[in-house]
């Protein structure tokens, strides 16, 4: 028998800043806001932070053999045998956003200091799409947000944003289907990965539904917040 323990998580701003696609936890808090309003974001992180404390304290005894996260596309196990210089700055990473306030990428941190192997989770391309969506579509945000401030672009400029705009629209009108092809790699990447008697956690956001794809012999636990439904 293998058992996965999928933790479906609610994405802070924290979780989703990058470096590297220039995406940072201010524009992230930014939408944050303007969807739930500030008492509204206190409600959640409340409720993200009560859930990784009991996470944590549950994962203190428990022996997780492999970990998997939403937005992996590396195998960082592999990379820790094979390049170890590259694996620590890896875990140099983690601790940064550990330190940021990331409680999921703190609990992956806590659980490879004891030995768990962070393995390959997604599909690199459709992970990259994905991101390169994000990052789009903070962009478009912030034009809007300086347009209503009255600043003026010029017709090159405009132009270019009714480009940003058309792709975001086409990448907006796809993310079901590119959902539905991440869920199926992720599962995929853990039906090979996962060996007999192991547990696996993954960490993966709360829109997702990896249940229908994992193999049958994969025994299933999902943990959530209190108070969160799933459609």
């Amino acid at each position: 028998m293998r058992r996965l323990s999928c933790v479906y998580d609610i994405h802070l701003s924290t979780d989703l800043e990058s470096k590297i696609l220039g995406v940072s936890a201010d524009d992230i808090k930014s939408i944050e806001k303007k969807a739930y309003g500030s008492e509204g974001i206190k409600k959640i992180e409340k409720a993200v932070n009560d859930f990784y404390d009991s996470l944590e304290k549950r994962f203190e005894k428990e022996k997780v053999d492999k970990i998997y996260q939403d937005g992996g596309a590396i195998d960082w196990a592999t990379v820790a045998k094979t390049k170890p210089d590259i694996y620590n700055q890896f875990l140099n990473d983690l601790e940064e956003k550990a330190s940021a306030g990331s409680r999921n990428f703190k609990l992956v941190l806590d659980l490879a200091k004891k030995g768990a192997e962070i393995k390959q989770t997604e599909d690199p391309k459709l992970a990259l799409e994905e991101a390169t969506f994000l990052q789009n579509y903070i962009k478009l945000v912030k034009i809007k947000e300086e347009l209503n401030k009255g600043k003026e672009y010029s017709s090159k400029e405009e132009e270019e944003i009714k480009e940003l705009a058309a792709k975001v629209a086409k990448q907006q009108s796809e993310q079901a289907e590119r959902g539905r092809k991440r869920d199926t790699a992720i599962a995929d990447n853990i039906n090979k990965s996962l060996k007999e008697g192991e547990t696996g956690l993954l960490i993966i956001g709360a829109m997702h539904n990896v249940k229908p794809y994992l193999a049958k012999d994969i025994s299933l636990e999902e943990l959530m917040p209190k108070g969160m439904k799933r459609a």
